[in-house]
């Protein structure tokens, strides 16, 4: 490649604790609105290139609202303030949840990072790089959607996540008539290793009524022993996947949840 990008983290301010939902981030307490958020700055700079594209800018700029209501409902909301963002700030993540069957059936409503992939469902906190793969950007997009998703399971034994949405990825009606069906599982044999798979199935009839589909799955491998940590994950896809208009870009659209 002619340009080399190097990117250097320099703070994260706001980090919270990665937890094993839907959202980067839980309501702490059942009293009022809880906000929270997450800032990432990020230095670029690029060898040999045309023009002057070096520069610092802010990579994630996220704030949002989470909290509880009586009785057995939860909402998470995220908004994207990077101006680094194309269209920002605009809605990141919105949902409902009602939970009064949890841990083993929750059910969310709204907008919410699609249940595929090990690495897309791993909150911009808790990713090891500064950015997901190139891989799971480009086969997991679009990486958030509007729809209904169950999610649950058995603590420390196995979790699943079945998701039906528009297939669009955007926060706007679009001409076009699309359904996507998206479903992630996971169990732990042992308590060191975590073993898992998921897929995506969604077809699309675009406005010259033709129809395309396309699937996409995945399986993941996970060793962890005190500090030690061992990940692996294989993704494939097959078929056409329509251009996403929204605003949130590809999956990095993806960082919000388990944004």
């Amino acid at each position: 490649m002619r340009n080399i990008l190097i990117s250097i983290l320099l703070i994260n301010l706001f980090l919270p604790l990665a937890v094993h939902a839907q959202g980067c981030m839980d309501a702490s307490s059942d009293e009022g609105v809880n906000v929270v958020g997450y800032l990432q700055t990020q230095y670029q700079y690029f060898f040999k290139a045309e023009d002057d594209s070096s520069r610092f800018y802010f990579n994630r700029a996220r704030m949002g609202f989470v909290g509880n209501i009586p009785y057995d409902f939860s909402y998470y909301i995220m908004f994207e303030f990077s101006p680094s963002k194309s269209g920002a700030p605009y809605l990141l993540d919105g949902f409902i949840t009602y939970s009064r069957l949890a841990p083993y059936v929750k059910l969310s409503m709204g907008r919410f990072k699609s249940p595929l992939s090990l690495e897309l469902n791993t909150p911009c906190q808790g990713l090891h790089t500064i950015n997901r793969s190139l891989i799971v950007n480009d086969l997991t997009t679009p990486g958030r959607d509007i729809g209904l998703m169950l999610n649950g399971g058995i603590e420390k034994i196995a979790k699943y996540s079945l998701a039906l949405t528009n297939g669009t990825g955007v926060s706007s009606l679009q001409n076009t008539k699309s359904m996507a069906l998206t479903g992630r599982l996971t169990f732990d044999p042992i308590e060191m290793i975590s073993l898992g798979g998921s897929a995506k199935y969604a077809i699309t009839l675009d406005t010259l009524m033709e129809k395309q589909n396309y699937i996409r799955y995945a399986g993941e491998f996970q060793f962890k022993y005190s500090d030690l940590l061992v990940q692996a994950e294989y993704l494939q896809g097959k078929g056409f996947v329509p251009p996403s208009s929204d605003s949130s870009g590809s999956s990095d659209g993806g960082d919000g949840g388990g944004g």
